[in-house]
């Protein structure tokens, strides 16, 4: 038996930096919409999703005022957990069947995915178990930076690696969930492109071509059969992480490989293979996991 490691990332240099989850005075946000597409322009994005509860903002009418794209989302609020749709043509109702809402946001062509899992004084916002048994989504918020200054936990990549045990293949977001200046720039998505259209960066988000970092900057993600190649700019220590969130490998670099074990069964009982970029002041960059699988 003979086994490779599937990579989502290409060969493409050009990456571009944006927020999925953003609110304003159109639901609960203290900020117009103007002012908020203001700081993050300033603040050097290149993409930006206005996702106010359970409403669709049309993003084309504030696009000529900034070079950022701008890019239609909504977060699917009342009656259950929250679900970012991002890329929305119409708005999903928030049926109180979750899977009805994922079901819709896919057919919608949008991307799905689960929000702030962590949230709450339970650390429970989504129900594992309702995580487990949904079907269709793209991915989880694995930092939501609103939830530093809330009950419960920013990081859930936890809850990532737990999904991914079991199967699950998703791609893990980092988000602001911005609703007022102090929650801008915590946590971003960094997707790799050849250029920042709606169409690109959708397709990054929803294939895997990017990482989320609340700090940290990578150069680039490669992989051969075997082996994992981390470079970046700022990372002090990177850290390989398998299935069951288990490290394999630790190097105090900011460049890093990580070559799967000579024997195809133990590699295979990895399952996957993600790097965590570690760097000054607490800041991460997460790559999405690079998938083990036998060779046709």
């Amino acid at each position: 038996m003979s086994i490779r490691l599937k990579s989502s990332y290409s060969n493409i240099e050009s990456w571009f930096r944006g927020n999925l989850h953003t609110h304003t005075t159109e639901s609960d946000g203290s900020c117009s919409p103007e002012v908020v597409i203001a700081d993050y322009e300033s603040r050097g994005y290149d993409f930006l999703c206005i996702s106010d509860h359970d409403i669709l903002v049309d993003p084309n009418q504030y696009q000529q005022d900034t070079s950022m794209t701008l890019i239609p989302a909504v977060e699917v609020t009342a009656h259950g957990p929250h679900i970012q749709q991002v890329n929305a043509n119409d708005r999903v109702a928030p049926n109180p069947d979750r899977q009805v809402v994922v079901r819709e946001i896919v057919a919608d062509q949008s991307i799905c995915i689960l929000n702030h899992p962590n949230w709450g004084a339970q650390y429970n916002h989504f129900p594992h178990d309702l995580m487990e048994s949904l079907d269709g989504y793209h991915g989880i918020e694995i930092y939501n930076g609103v939830i530093q200054r809330l009950h419960g936990a920013a990081l859930a990549s936890d809850r990532w690696d737990r999904l991914l045990s079991d199967g699950h293949r998703l791609w893990g977001y980092g988000n602001d969930d911005s609703h007022q200046p102090g929650d801008v720039e915590i946590a971003w998505n960094v997707v790799q492109a050849e250029d920042c259209t709606v169409e690109q960066i959708d397709a990054g988000l929803r294939n895997g071509n990017f990482y989320a970092s609340t700090g940290v900057t990578i150069s680039s993600i490669r992989a051969n059969d075997t082996t994992v190649y981390i470079k970046t700019k700022d990372a002090q220590r990177i850290r390989f992480v398998s299935k069951l969130g288990v490290v394999q490998s630790i190097v105090d670099e900011a460049e890093a490989s990580y070559t799967l074990p000579e024997d195809s069964t133990q590699a295979l009982s990895l399952s996957y293979i993600r790097a965590e970029c570690y760097g000054s002041g607490g800041s991460v960059a997460w790559t999405q996991p690079i998938f083990i699988e036998e060779k046709a």
